[in-house]
């Protein structure tokens, strides 16, 4: 996300401005952000949960072209995020980014509802959904400047806008796997479709216009290749092994987000519902775990909560492959939401203690991760699904997250070298 930069808080909060007669700190700017965030999780949490079956059962393409699909897609993300953030700190109103990748959402979503044809819908994904990836990131950009601008505290703010897309995953997966056997896919994703007009239209006319001073923008100025490469190579390597050992998990976690619902519908012979049950189960467990993991986690260690969450990341994926009744999947929901709440959370809070370069080249690191996870995690659903099947790719999950574990233990012994010379 551009603009992160918790470390200049302060100096940033005293440069923002608002736009002449907007509405700056009353309840309908909150109320639209909230609906805006939440909005858009209801609708891309639902294209995450039924896109691979959507490629399976109504475009009727194999393991490796949905491999491809979520490939090429990934790739796009990261190219259109990169140019959408340099491209919003340029202008003067963020919002008509948010209104035109917004507005992408709703045209890919209507072209779901149409298209069927393998090349026309990878064409649509790719681009439509790439371009709207950058609408996410923008709302909470925005979120942040806000918060600066109004003397509110960034951390806490952001995290209750963020609650309301951590609740649109409890609720988007149910609905959205529930229809879809009754409905189909086209009303599914026309109701897509309609919550992506959410952020489209109160972004564009409901936020009020947060503009920066001569003096900020005279500040920012333009990062050079020399200065990011400086910064980069500045990264102790403990924290590239903590990086890398997080991107292994994440790379399990998007292929188990790619492969469940077919293996629930196709290997397991059951309904889509139950996919999206599971799924709505992990996020309403993750959100109270979230805030016990902050509680806690300087009592206990950041690095022994984020190694207690990779084992039990390795014994979730180990167990699903045998996990056959509704029962046992919904059960391993627990294990499921343990080690996310933990995983999406503290790896990031040691990235930035560590990190010379501040909050905000943690935060790009951290989310560059996400998306080189789901680079490889589309490369890896196509190349050996195909082979072994929706069942057995769990096992490479499993297998992820033992490499994940030697990392951290590199990390360690690394740190105890350290510390003896």
């Amino acid at each position: 996300m551009s603009r992160s930069r918790t470390g200049t808080r302060k100096n940033e909060r005293d440069t923002t401005v608002v736009s002449p007669g907007a509405d700056y700190s009353g309840r309908t700017t909150v109320l639209s952000l909230g609906a805006a965030v939440g909005c858009y999780g209801i609708a891309d949490s639902v294209f995450a949960t039924t896109t691979s079956l959507f490629l399976a059962n109504a475009v009727h393409v194999g393991a490796v072209l949905i491999g491809v699909y979520f490939t090429g897609r990934a790739l796009a993300g990261i190219c259109v995020n990169l140019i959408g953030g340099w491209l919003s700190d340029q202008l003067a109103d963020r919002k008509l980014v948010l209104a035109l990748t917004g507005l992408a959402g709703v045209v890919g979503a209507l072209g779901f509802t149409l298209i069927r044809n393998y090349t026309a819908v990878l064409v649509t994904g790719v681009v439509c959904f790439s371009l709207n990836s950058v609408c996410f990131s923008q709302l909470f950009a925005y979120a942040n400047e806000f918060a600066e601008a109004t003397g509110k505290g960034v951390a806490s703010f952001t995290s209750a806008i963020r609650s309301a897309f951590s609740a649109a995953w409890v609720v988007g997966p149910p609905l959205g796997l529930f229809l879809l056997p009754h409905v189909g896919f086209g009303p599914v994703y026309a109701g897509c479709a309609i919550m992506f007009t959410v952020p489209t239209l109160l972004g564009y006319w409901c936020l009020p216009t947060l503009s920066s001073t001569p003096e900020k923008a005279a500040g920012q100025g333009r990062v050079s290749w020399q200065e990011i490469h400086s910064v980069v190579t500045a990264v102790p390597r403990r924290t590239w092994l903590l990086l890398s050992a997080f991107t292994s998990v994440i790379v399990a976690d998007q292929i188990y987000l790619i492969v469940i619902a077919l293996y629930v519908t196709k290997d397991l012979h059951r309904s889509p519902g139950l996919a999206g049950l599971m799924a709505g189960t992990c996020a309403a467990l993750e959100i109270p775990l979230m805030i016990v993991v902050g509680r806690f986690a300087d009592r206990i260690g950041k690095t022994r909560m984020v190694a207690f969450a990779i084992v039990v990341a390795a014994g979730f994926f180990s167990l699903l492959p045998v996990a056959s009744s509704a029962p046992a999947l919904l059960a391993l929901q627990v294990a499921n939401a343990v080690w996310t709440a933990v995983l999406l959370s503290i790896p990031l809070v040691m990235i930035q203690q560590e990190m010379p370069g501040g909050s905000g080249m943690a935060s790009s690191l951290y989310t560059s991760a996400f998306m080189a996870a789901e680079l490889l995690a589309g490369a890896i659903v196509g190349a050996v699904t195909a082979q072994v099947g929706y069942r057995n790719v769990f096992w490479v999950c499993a297998g992820l997250c033992a490499l994940a574990g030697v990392m951290l233990l590199a990390r360690s012994a690394r740190a105890v070298h350290t510390d003896s010379r």
